[in-house]
């Protein structure tokens, strides 16, 4: 009998790859089914997509009322160009539109992260472990805003680096750059993971492609609103990364006389010179930020960052990893770290580092050894998945210290069943034969 639920738990806890072709189709197609509908089941649930976040700017953009429209939403053009002609050529609603906008998007995001890992060595049950995260509900609320189709357009950069297209990796910093103006991150963190295995060319036409859409989506603009604050462009977008970190990161409220949602009169206060922007001051301290943060680090994509840094770590002294590994893992890390600095939606900034999960995550299995091991170990990585699998269900349940309290439990159960299943680190001799650029030999 034991010997029955050992080759059970194996064949859940098996390389991926070790499947047979139609099998892994199969099983991919299972987990984009499974992802997709627990996703529309909770957007049926909830508040209509056209009212969530900053819809009405997106809208206003398909439609051509650039009155209705500010910055830095206006920098934002392509999904919503995209929609406008879908609309002219359907003769279809602007809602029509975005939503057929939105479900090619998620359709070819989540066909391109499983195409990637069904490749890999990594456990089957991860297949599911990526399907049911708090971030695809999230993601899909907002498919009106410019989140899901630039999701979209990075997993065809990824696919690229893949390939190691890299001069049309290069190019495609036009299309991410029109739809949204963060490509700046998006091309820094290409051209420093890449930097190697790109061609003089290659590095100038990123470049080249980035300052086109720039200008590109500068002049479509034109027509828009101001910001908020009435501040040029630039200095808006620089004045919002000390404000949010003061905010998130230190707790320092902060104030201005053009911004006064926290509080109408600072605790401390001084005059500048920016426009309309008079005076800046502070309003007070609070953790409100500090225990958002964690929140949605702890939550948004369940026990995947644990196994993330556990996988990392294990594999931090191995050969040089491929292109495609060093961007999602720079281009991710990237993300988290900025994210308290970009705005106070955490749910949705924390999201943008999406490619670590769902990507760096499956390809880091290829780097560590697969060894067949006792029951005990084989039945911690299946119960690994069931911790993820509880922190999904519990996830955004509560509020707070009681949410943060549930999370961190689960981590800490997490952290112990991924160091019984993975044992420790394995000397030279223990590799695969991967990692010594041996060819595998699949069962």
């Amino acid at each position: 009998m034991s010997a029955r639920t050992l080759a059970m738990v194996r064949a859940f806890n098996a390389p991926i790859r070790r499947l047979s072709p139609a099998v892994r189709i199969a099983a991919g197609f299972a987990a984009i089914a499974c992802c997709l509908l627990y996703a529309m089941y909770c957007i049926w649930r909830s508040e209509s997509v056209f009212i969530a976040g900053d819809a009405r700017f997106y809208i206003a953009m398909a439609t051509g009322d650039y009155g209705r429209v500010m910055q830095p939403f206006a920098s934002r053009q392509l999904g919503a160009l995209v929609v406008s002609g879908l609309m002219h050529v359907l003769h279809c609603t602007v809602e029509t539109g975005f939503l057929l906008e939105g479900t090619a998007s998620i359709v070819f995001m989540l066909v391109a992260i499983y195409y990637l890992a069904l490749k890999t060595t990594a456990p089957r049950w991860l297949l599911f472990a990526m399907a049911f995260v708090p971030f695809w509900p999230f993601l899909l609320q907002d498919l009106v805003l410019p989140d899901l189709w630039y999701s979209a357009l990075l997993a065809l950069l990824l696919l690229l680096l893949q390939e190691e297209q890299m001069l049309a990796a290069a190019v495609m910093m036009f299309p991410l750059m029109l739809s949204r103006e963060s490509t700046s991150l998006t091309l820094v963190c290409f051209l420093i993971a890449c930097w190697k295995r790109l061609r003089w060319m290659d590095r100038i036409v990123a470049v080249v492609s980035a300052l086109a859409g720039s200008i590109v989506v500068k002049h479509l603009a034109a027509r828009a609103q101001p910001n908020s604050e009435n501040l040029p462009e630039s200095i808006y977008m620089l004045a919002k990364v000390p404000w949010n970190f003061m905010n998130n990161v230190f707790g320092l409220v902060p104030w201005s006389n053009v911004n006064t949602q926290f509080c109408a009169v600072p605790r401390w206060a001084f005059h500048v010179h920016l426009g309309p922007v008079q005076a800046i001051g502070i309003c007070g301290f609070s953790v409100t930020g500090w225990v958002l943060i964690s929140e949605a680090v702890l939550s948004e994509f369940g026990l995947l960052p644990l196994l993330l840094g556990f996988l990392w770590w294990r594999g931090r002294k191995l050969n040089t990893p491929s292109v495609l590994l060093r961007f999602t893992l720079v281009y991710g890390v990237a993300s988290l770290l900025l994210a308290p600095a970009l705005g106070t939606w955490f749910a949705r900034l924390i999201g943008y580092a999406w490619p670590i999960f769902f990507v760096a995550v499956p390809l880091l299995f290829d780097r560590l050894p697969y060894k067949p091991t006792t029951l005990g170990r084989e039945c911690a990585g299946l119960a690994f998945f069931g911790a993820h699998m509880l922190l999904f269900s519990v996830a955004y349940s509560w509020f707070w210290i009681t949410q943060l309290e549930m999370n961190l439990v689960i981590w800490t159960i997490g952290y112990f069943l991924l160091r019984y299943w993975l044992g420790k680190d394995d000397s030279p001799s223990d590799r695969s034969p991967v990692q010594q650029g041996q060819p595998i030999q699949l069962a």
